[in-house]
């Protein structure tokens, strides 16, 4: 997975990440309240793994390896994943493969629960809002986290970003 592209760049991997992945990135962390751009964040670091997938000549087979692996080096690529596939199907079935965390879209919520309606510690009042995930076990994660975690995970492997290369 620690494969450097930056010895072969200009790579179609390289070249989605630094010209779709980052930014869009960065536009939901500079307003992690707006869940379009949450959405948005999580499919194109989502598909990121597509593209590493085609970069390495892989297949259907490599892909969901390749997503076991992902998430064992960086555990919030689940949430990412399924919240991408939640934005694309609205409802997701259950995976043997790889479990899920969430089941619906409507599990995305652009609001923190309330102060009474979360576990201690959780619940806000009078705060702003964030992109939020009621996961299928009942915990809420907040989902601007997950982003930067797996924004660091392909940094670390594609390097830092610098430019387009078209």
């Amino acid at each position: 997975m620690n494969k450097q592209f930056l010895a072969v760049l200009p790579s179609i991997a390289a070249d989605f990440f630094v010209s779709t992945v980052s930014p869009t990135v960065n536009e939901f962390l500079s307003t992690e309240r707006d869940i379009r751009r949450g959405r948005l964040s999580a499919i194109v670091l989502y598909h990121m793994a597509d593209y590493w997938n085609v970069e390495n000549g892989g297949s259907r087979e490599k892909l969901t390896q390749l997503h076991k692996a992902l998430i064992d080096e960086c555990p919030d690529f689940v949430l990412i994943r399924d919240v991408a596939d939640a934005t694309k199907h609205a409802e997701l079935r259950q995976q043997n493969a790889i479990p899920r965390t969430l089941s619906s879209s409507q599990q995305v919520t652009p609001a923190a629960p309330g102060l009474f309606e979360a576990p201690f510690g959780v619940g806000v009042f009078a705060e702003a809002s964030k992109v939020m995930l009621k996961l299928d076990d009942g915990n809420w994660r907040n989902l601007a986290p997950a982003v930067r975690s797996v924004l660091a995970m392909w940094e670390k492997s594609i390097g830092p970003p610098k430019a387009s290369f078209k």
